[in-house]
């Protein structure tokens, strides 16, 4: 190799470590009696996994998935029986990858139909939050602890190799917000932060 040599010029990726399972979710705003709103679905109690959680509309990137908007366009139209014709995308949001072994790439855009077909093997039911609403009550904040333990067959020979339980190694936040009865926390709260820090941008 020439040390002096150009480097390529490329489009820098993230170097993943974690197994996570790639995602896309929509944050999609409607207009309800004159006012902007976001909306949230309520997960079936019937789920395995996250059963009664709050989210975006959204799931797995498949392989049939041209890209992460494609994705998120198609489950938003699963879940909600909205065509994409209805949906108008914004643009990206910063992903998230998340401890809980998912890495999720959001979108925001405005839908211009409240007029929704709910799946209910998925969906329990939706509502909607006023975004102003958002701007006048601050989250509470909380910490979740992360720790390691070797797996099965982990090589012998490394420092790690000895260690007997968990290693507390650090701490994340999580996000919640209270509206009515509603709890709105973990990623889709972080989500949400970050729509509306760009949408305060926007606006300025």
């Amino acid at each position: 190799m020439d040390m002096f040599a150009p480097w390529p010029e490329r489009i820098v990726r993230q170097n993943p470590c974690m197994n996570t399972v790639p995602c896309a979710v929509l944050a999609p705003v409607v207009c309800v009696d004159g006012e902007e709103h976001l909306v949230f679905e309520v997960r079936s109690s019937k789920l395995s996994w996250q059963p009664g959680d709050i989210c975006f509309p959204g799931g797995v990137i498949e392989k049939s998935d041209s890209s992460p908007l494609e994705a998120a366009l198609r489950e938003t139209q699963e879940e909600l029986g909205v065509s994409p014709s209805h949906i108008h995308v914004w643009g990206p949001l910063d992903y998230v990858e998340s401890p809980v072994g998912v890495k999720i790439y959001p979108f925001a855009a405005y839908i211009d139909t409240t007029d929704f077909v709910i799946s209910r093997g998925e969906i329990d039911h939706i509502f909607t939050v006023p975004l102003d609403w958002f701007a006048a009550h601050e989250p509470e904040i909380a910490q979740v602890e992360l720790a390691t333990r070797p797996g099965p067959g982990f090589p012998a020979g490394l420092p790690v190799s000895k260690q007997v339980g968990w290693k507390k190694r650090s701490t994340y936040n999580v996000i919640f917000y209270a509206y009515k009865e509603y709890k709105i926390w973990g990623i889709t709260a972080q989500i949400l932060d970050n729509f509306r820090g760009i949408r305060d941008i926007i606006n300025m």
